[in-house]
């Protein structure tokens, strides 16, 4: 078997973008849409239903196992069982299913510097942060790996400095960041990573 590669990436540091991600909430930091309807909200936006999320706005989340809004997002404006984020409109009632949770996917090939993790006080549950990456590849083929796991009991930051290692990642994988916060504590995520310009 061959060696594979589908596209010649340089990595020239003339040639780098830095960029970042960052999310925000009080609530468990992944979740599964309500059994209910998207809502045209107008001027672009779309108002999806999520019972007491607790997410803040700017946070970026990517959305799973949608039909019409697959896809990451930065939220716009939040209600108490609700976000808005910016979508074309498209008719859809979520089966309840469909998963929401901060996540990053740039759509192109990606190096992970750092990820932090901050809670406003130690968790005080033995639940763990995870950072798992989602291949792109078909259910089952086994290409998804976990990167960290801490357990955050006692624990309310995470540095994961990654500046050092070579963490390349292709331009379908995305990374999916969990935590449960059963004592809804408030958090914040901040990714910062590096892209290839054209």
């Amino acid at each position: 078997m061959g060696i594979l590669c589908s596209t010649v990436v340089v990595w020239d540091l003339k040639n780098l973008q830095l960029c970042e991600i960052k999310a925000a909430g009080t609530k468990a930091m992944h979740n599964t849409l309500n059994n209910a309807a998207a809502v045209d909200a107008g001027s672009g936006l779309v108002t999806i239903p999520l019972t007491t999320h607790g997410f803040k706005v700017g946070s970026h989340i990517g959305i799973r196992g949608s039909v019409a809004y697959n896809g990451t997002y930065q939220i716009q404006a939040v209600a108490a069982d609700t976000f808005n984020i910016y979508a074309t409109y498209v008719a859809e009632t979520f089966a309840g299913t469909e998963t929401v949770r901060p996540e990053l996917d740039p759509e192109t090939f990606f190096r992970v510097l750092e990820i932090r993790l901050h809670l406003n006080a130690v968790g005080g549950a033995a639940e763990n942060f995870t950072i798992d990456v989602d291949s792109g590849q078909p259910a089952g083929t086994a290409h998804d790996v976990n990167l960290l796991t801490q357990d955050m009991n006692a624990v309310k930051n995470v540095v994961a400095d990654w500046s050092n290692g070579l963490r390349f990642f292709n331009n379908n994988d995305k990374l999916i960041f969990q935590y449960a916060n059963g004592n809804s504590k408030d958090w914040g995520i901040e990714v910062k990573y590096l892209i290839t310009q054209s």
